[in-house]
């Protein structure tokens, strides 16, 4: 069974532990031993396998988590290739506590390499990009790429022939944006859907 940290003992733990993830991050090697010996302070030895498998900016955020004895937030990648929409899509998935941004990519190719890399529970995809399209990601996801995808993009309306190949290639759920060429009202017309497709993905329940 899972031994939560005493409260005490956390609040003096997680400083130490979020500066060495820091440094880990920054390419310390060494950072690497401070955490596996901060993993062995009592109750936080479920911390020690996550070191070597985790990226550090994960790890920071998990720790509180694991140690409080709570559900550890969703690992979520963006992937689009306009950097607003990465932005507004950023926001909306920081409304919800149960998700935690991994990472963004800003093609198709970036994306494969950000999945391999970072194994997101979850990717939210655009289709259209260049170097590699959504499906053309989706594509290659099938055959060896972690967690779930919910695909996110204008080219991807309800019944239309993309949305469905999305989901005949594993789509766990499709959302379609809305219209506009930037679809600035993104977070006030789908932000729900999104984060309600992203759930059912997950096998969470619903948000409020």
């Amino acid at each position: 069974m899972l031994r939560v940290m005493d409260a005490e003992l956390l609040a003096a733990f997680l400083p130490e532990w979020q500066t060495a993830c820091a440094a880990l991050a920054a390419g310390d090697a060494r950072a690497a031993a401070t955490l596996r010996a901060l993993a062995e302070a009592p109750g936080a030895e479920a911390l020690l396998p996550l070191i070597d498998t985790t990226p550090p900016e994960t790890l920071a955020t998990l720790a509180e988590f694991i140690l409080r004895g709570a559900p550890p937030p969703a690992s979520v990648l963006v992937v689009d290739d306009s950097p607003t929409m990465r932005r507004i899509i950023r926001k909306i998935i920081a409304a919800d506590d149960a998700f935690t941004l991994a990472g963004e990519a800003e093609d198709g190719e970036a994306a494969l390499t950000a999945m391999a890399a970072l194994q997101p529970a979850l990717t939210l995809l655009d289709i259209e990009m260049p170097k590699l399209d959504g499906l053309g990601v989706l594509r290659r996801w099938a055959l060896t790429g972690p967690g779930e995808v919910v695909v996110v993009s204008s080219a991807a309306q309800p019944g239309s022939e993309v949305a469905l190949t999305a989901l005949r290639l594993g789509a766990a759920g499709v959302v379609a944006k809305p219209s506009g060429a930037l679809s600035l009202d993104m977070a006030e017309r789908r932000g729900h859907a999104v984060l309600q497709a992203a759930r059912l993905a997950l096998g969470m329940s619903h948000a409020g």
